[in-house]
């Protein structure tokens, strides 16, 4: 470093413990130069940076550590983020990118020669690269509303890949650093995935869920899978009023930027709540649109706010029909009891979005195509088996409820479905169209059940 700065190099050394960490650091090893500390991960994300256990487990760790012991480092106290895998970078004056280097495992560093070959003043910029889109993405964009026609060619993986080829990268090239999700059913399948990715964007995320176990459980993996240290677990039944109140009290403190309904259940059973519900209705639309009125006022101190409701497909198969939503009258069918929930649930966020006009809080609803999760495997196991092949990852059908909680691209849209970051129209045979009165009477019933 020494002969680096006679050549007028200003070192600058970036960690992520706190400061009191850094200042031992620096005394231990005689550090000259700034030494910056970095717990909240800003400089860590903008690098392109990584972790990962598999790169620190790997045999080149036993190399490093020979070398380092040699070179008289001893390993002492860790804060932070253990598995960040580290990098260099030579920047020029005019802020030109000289040379990059991003570490694949512990210890792996670049070399002082490509390090002072870079700082010579005739060494080249490192060439700019743009991921941009698939160059078929305008082909595919193209072509999609004649391929889309059929869920048959389009809710599949295959379709999710075809689709994926034509986004653009940097939608979702974002920092949501200072931004607080809520996400519910977040201890698996979308919900989990969506939490995982918020978190990995930077955001502050609260899992909401009822086994307080099983949610610190998954926000400790989250926060271990990410390095973000601000995700948390708060117990919160949405199938529950008592629960839903009492949590508002403290959900609802500081500003709420992204709200995500994707707490899902199947019942093959009627099940009743103690309040009187059934479980799927209460779970899927009156529970979540509780929980939306009660953090209103959190959503509309954000600025730019995003909820979001995680219904299915399936909902293009049923028409919202209040008659008895509850299943009091009916002979209970669990299949048809969650299709007509998830078209509940688009129905409830068009009527939230009328509601939040005016305000800057946007409200939608998606649906994921065919997806591998649990409700699947349950309510449709002959399908699931015959199908598993063609069906979707959960971190699949997650990329749309994080594309719209987090990507500037949604420019203020609301009260529409999406798929695969499109909106698409709600109703495919007409006769799934539902009545004003009906959807007057969704909403008194989630507002008064």
């Amino acid at each position: 470093m020494k002969s680096w700065r006679a050549l007028g190099v200003e070192v600058v050394i970036v960690g992520n413990g706190n400061r009191d960490f850094a200042e031992d650091f620096r005394n231990e090893f005689g550090i000259e130069g700034r030494l910056l500390v970095d717990p909240d991960l800003h400089a860590y994300r903008a690098a392109g940076l990584r972790r990962g256990r598999r790169e620190i487990v790997s045999t080149r760790i036993l190399g490093n550590a020979f070398r380092a012991l040699r070179s008289g480092a001893r390993q002492t106290a860790i804060q932070g983020d253990p598995w960040q895998l580290g990098g260099v970078f030579v920047i020029a004056p005019g802020g030109e990118l000289r040379f990059e280097y991003r570490s694949v495992a512990a210890g792996d560093h670049a070399s002082p020669e490509a390090i002072e070959a870079a700082l010579d003043e005739s060494a080249e910029a490192v060439p700019e690269s743009d991921p941009g889109a698939s160059l078929l993405a305008p082909a595919l964009n193209a072509l999609r509303p004649a391929l889309d026609a059929s869920p048959f060619f389009s809710f599949d993986r295959v379709g999710y890949q075809r689709h994926a080829a034509g986004f653009d990268p940097a939608d979702l090239d974002v920092d949501l650093y200072g931004r607080r999700c809520l996400v519910t059913g977040a201890d698996s399948g979308m919900g989990y995935e969506t939490a995982l990715a918020l978190a990995d964007l930077g955001a502050e995320v609260v899992l909401l869920g009822p086994d307080r176990a099983r949610g610190a459980e998954t926000a400790k993996a989250i926060r271990e899978a990410t390095g973000n240290r601000r995700v948390e677990s708060f117990e919160l039944d949405v199938s529950d009023f008592d629960s839903i109140d009492r949590s508002i009290v403290s959900l609802a403190k500081d500003p709420v930027d992204g709200l995500v309904h994707a707490a899902d259940v199947f019942a093959r059973e009627r099940i009743e709540t103690r309040d009187g519900l059934e479980l799927g209705f209460a779970t899927h639309a009156v529970g979540p649109h509780r929980l939306t009125k009660g953090l209103a006022s959190a959503l509309e101190a954000s600025g730019d706010a995003r909820v979001v409701w995680v219904s299915s497909g399936a909902m293009l198969t049923r028409r919202l029909d209040m008659a008895d939503p509850n299943w009091l009258d009916r002979e209970y069918d669990g299949r048809v009891a969650w299709a007509e929930t998830k078209r509940a649930q688009v129905v409830v966020a068009e009527l939230w979005a009328e509601a939040f006009d005016g305000t800057s809080v946007r409200v939608n609803a998606m649906h994921p195509g065919w997806i591998d999760t649990q409700s699947v495997r349950e309510s449709l196991p002959f399908l699931h088996k015959l199908a598993k092949p063609l069906l979707r990852t959960p971190a699949e059908g997650a990329d749309t409820i994080v594309w719209l909680v987090a990507s500037p691209a949604l420019e203020g849209r609301t009260g529409r479905l999406f798929f695969d970051r499109e909106a698409v129209r709600t109703h495919w045979p007409p006769t799934t169209r539902e009545d004003p009165e009906d959807r007057d009477a969704l909403w008194r019933g989630c507002d008064e059940p």
